[in-house]
């Protein structure tokens, strides 16, 4: 029982995070439900309030989408995502946890080193299977999706419009091939996500209200602390399941 008030209240402070970056939500939601619910029950979830709250990004965030950017970073991961998922089917709760901290890790490192590239057809292909696969095992394809925005040069606004609908593409990738290759997927989950949809609208809601008073250094400091957090409060939790 007490996961069905845990699960909205932490719905509410990962949808914050999620408003102010557009990436905020899987990094910071998958570990806070893995507290009280197992990783994959954590995923899953995630997956759903993403999609659900899909046709409300993309109308409001409708005129800063990079299109082009975003087809092909979709072309990649409709090859990594079912690869994740099928690959995330066989890991322990504690080695996700762990994988989790490390792909986060991985992320942090790329955009503190302020990583650049040219944006075209194969950095955003290679950047989208990378997300992709990161989304299956973790529902967290936001360290290469990020990197791949703000190794581009794309503005705050850009980047955050095009990462909130680029996750919404992945988590129907992902959540589709669990439903296909697993019945892991349950009927509590979907119920949870339902319970905590509200907390989810309202807390992207407010995150905007901040968004929209950072610059372009504010916004880049918000993902480079939001994802150091969630590494390592998942890579703790993670550790302490195996030494235990």
């Amino acid at each position: 029982m007490e996961h069905w008030i845990i699960l909205p209240v932490a719905t509410l402070a990962a949808g914050f995070l999620r408003g102010v970056t557009g990436f905020g939500f899987a990094l910071a939601a998958v570990p806070l439900y893995s507290m009280v619910v197992p990783p994959q029950f954590a995923v899953i979830m995630v997956q759903i309030l993403q999609i659900a709250v899909a046709p409300v990004d993309i109308y409001h965030n409708r005129k800063t989408i990079d299109r082009p950017a975003l087809k092909l970073l979709f072309l990649g991961a409709l090859i990594g995502a079912p690869l994740g998922a099928i690959f995330a089917a066989g890991l322990s709760p504690d080695v996700m946890r762990i994988l989790i901290a490390i792909f986060v890790f991985i992320g942090l490192i790329a955009i503190a080193k302020k990583l650049t590239f040219r944006s075209g057809r194969r950095p955003a292909i290679i950047a989208g299977a990378i997300a992709g696969l990161l989304a299956g095992i973790a529902a967290m394809p936001g360290p290469a999706a990020v990197a791949y925005f703000l190794g581009t040069g794309a503005d705050k606004a850009t980047s955050r419009s095009s990462l909130l609908v680029f996750f919404a593409g992945t988590a129907v990738f992902v959540l589709t091939t669990v439903l296909l290759t697993s019945d892991i997927a349950t009927l509590d989950m979907l119920y949870a996500a339902i319970l905590s949809l509200p907390a989810l609208l309202l807390g992207t809601h407010l995150g905007t209200l901040l968004f929209r008073r950072l610059g372009d250094g504010g916004y880049r400091m918000m993902a480079l602390g939001v994802m150091f957090l969630t590494a390592v409060v998942t890579g703790a939790k993670g550790l302490e399941g195996l030494i235990q």
